[in-house]
């Protein structure tokens, strides 16, 4: 269930808690819980510019104030269901994205499988506060959430290849640098939408710490893509 915080919650999802016990209740009999299912550019981290196939999750263990993501379920599919979907879409692309919400809140591991046996790499997007999953990832994105409420679960910093930190003040560009000082991990600032001054704030501190820190825009939003 997700975890609400007092800070106010500006999020697109109007009701996150109510959204993701319907996600849960929903993925039954190996079925998923699905947002949705498109075809665009990875616009964050170290993918972006390449070509992906999302999938989308619903549901979310977190209910963060800045979250730009109606996680609401709007469609009930097995797997197999899923990679066909994915297959129409982007055959050619090589790369699937799991993301949500919060992905790893669900079972994958089968649909992991038939992605993989079809050829394609997986990456997840992750809050990084579930156990080590389950399935095989190729590339792992951690955006931590600890002002959220969401404890960082030791294994990523270990098997992530990025951490994504939203910034929204100078606490959490220091947030940012004490992680990537403790896991060592490529650390990306990545400006809150929400906020008109956080950019100028990530570009100082990038600038500040180029060993530590790296800039990340959304870029999609900036293109006028999904």
């Amino acid at each position: 269930m997700a975890e609400i915080t007092d800070k106010p919650y500006r999020g697109a999802t109007p009701d996150p808690a109510a959204a993701t016990r319907e996600a849960a209740a929903a993925a039954r009999d190996g079925a998923l819980p699905i947002v949705e299912i498109f075809y665009s550019l990875q616009g964050e981290g170290l993918r972006s510019g390449q070509a992906t196939v999302f999938v989308r999750l619903a549901g979310c263990n977190l209910a963060c104030a800045f979250c730009d993501t109606d996680f609401r379920l709007r469609k009930t599919l097995q797997s197999d269901e899923i990679v066909a979907e994915t297959l129409k879409l982007g055959a050619d692309c090589g790369w699937v994205c799991l993301t949500g919400g919060e992905p790893t809140i669900h079972d994958l591991e089968p649909l992991c499988r038939l992605l993989h046996a079809n050829g394609f790499r997986l990456q997840m997007e992750t809050n990084g506060t579930r156990p080590r999953p389950l399935w095989e990832i190729d590339h792992i994105t951690v955006s931590p959430k600890e002002p959220q409420g969401g404890r960082l679960a030791s294994w990523y910093a270990e098997n992530a290849a990025e951490f994504k930190y939203v910034v929204d003040d100078c606490e959490d560009v220091a947030r940012a640098l004490a992680g990537a000082r403790s896991h060592g991990k490529i650390t990306f600032l990545q400006p809150n939408a929400l906020n008109p001054d956080a950019a100028e704030l990530c570009v100082d501190a990038v600038c500040r710490y180029p060993k530590l820190l790296r800039l990340s825009l959304q870029t999609h939003k900036y293109l006028g893509i999904r």
